[in-house]
């Protein structure tokens, strides 16, 4: 097998998914390409017209990262998996049959990754900060998991309020949570979920007040750049168990790779320490 890929995003020369599909791909004897279409170096580019010219060019399938997920969600004729279209974006797509399919390894790779870090622990409650496009994935994926009650923040209201009324169709107990009443909410909760830019490099501090953080069971930060952020510091000094962005990077490229390949593809701790070296 033998399969032409990439990942369409801006200011992405710096990113390891390249390596992580060859890496897979080596281990599961899929011979594969994996070309970066950065928005940022393509002249006149628009993320919808370089879909297409990718499909004239041959690829099987693409990843998509920020800002293009939601913008090329009215391009996918139907999802890979029922479900994921209601999340509201994809970043994994393959062309099949003159129909581009799409699925949110986000959503999948951080339920992968929550069971194989903390096994059949239930959520219970949760305050998440960040009602973006990761943020609904990972919204939705803690709705799958079980979680009791979902709060949420987010610096536009309207966009907390956007994901609250789809995670309320869902049956789900879900509300919108005040700046305000931020440290006061943390208090109650059983899980800390960041999917902010906060404490990425550039984006110094945390979405969480260090003194908030204290009675809360577990956490997790989709920053993996730094992979300790200042976040998942105080949770550790806490006694919270974490689940870092590391492995939501990992998890959903692995998921990924297994859409693209069909190879079925399981993680084992070797792949796990291996890949994890690649971030220091």
């Amino acid at each position: 097998m033998s399969l032409k890929l990439g990942l369409m995003g801006a200011g992405i020369q710096r990113s390891r998914m390249p390596r992580l599909q060859s890496y897979l791909g080596a281990r599961s004897n899929v011979s594969l390409a994996y070309d970066l279409l950065d928005g940022e170096l393509i002249h006149d580019f628009d993320p919808r017209r370089q879909l297409y010219q990718a499909i004239e060019q041959g690829y099987h399938g693409l990843n998509v990262t920020h800002p293009y997920k939601q913008q090329i969600y009215s391009e996918v004729a139907r999802p890979l998996v029922a479900g994921h279209e209601r999340i509201g974006s994809y970043n994994t797509l393959i062309f099949a049959d003159n129909e581009i399919l799409g699925a949110n390894t986000d959503y999948s790779g951080f339920i992968q990754g929550y069971s194989y870090r903390f096994g059949l622990r239930e959520p219970g409650v949760v305050l998440l900060c960040g009602a973006g496009g990761v943020g609904r994935a990972i919204a939705f994926a803690l709705v799958k998991l079980g979680v009791r009650k979902l709060l949420i923040l987010d610096v536009v209201p309207a966009q907390a309020e956007s994901l609250a009324a789809a995670i309320a169709e869902t049956g789900t107990s879900v509300a919108v949570v005040r700046q305000e009443d931020l440290t006061d909410v943390m208090a109650s909760v059983d899980g800390l979920v960041n999917c902010t830019a906060l404490g990425m490099h550039g984006h110094t501090g945390s979405a969480f007040p260090v003194e908030g953080i204290a009675r809360q069971s577990w956490a997790f930060d989709a920053v993996y750049t730094p992979l300790e952020t200042q976040f998942l510091q105080a949770c550790k000094a806490s006694g919270l168990h974490c689940l870092t962005g590391f492995d939501l990077w990992l998890f959903q490229g692995i998921d990924a790779f297994n859409h693209f390949s069909e190879v079925g593809l399981e993680v084992v701790p070797e792949m796990v320490s291996t890949t994890l070296t690649w971030l220091d």
